[in-house]
């Protein structure tokens, strides 16, 4: 699984500490929002709202953050 993220996003934050607290391994992309990079095209595809977090999983991908953790 991976994980797109930024760590002053208090979304991106909520899903790193359930995350952590079940132990759950997964590769940590950072978007850096300070460089618009949440507006390229590449992360465009993940998700059209231009938010972090996204979980993607072997093709799924997943925006809603609280759909990540709950």
């Amino acid at each position: 699984m991976r994980l797109y993220y930024h760590p002053v996003s208090t979304c991106s934050r909520r899903v790193l500490m359930t995350v952590h607290h079940l132990g759950t391994k997964l590769d940590l992309v950072m978007v850096d929002l300070f460089k618009g990079e949440h507006n390229s095209p590449e992360f465009l595809q993940l998700n059209p709202n231009h938010r972090v977090p996204v979980l993607e999983h072997d093709g799924f991908v997943l925006w809603e953050s609280y759909a990540i953790f709950g």
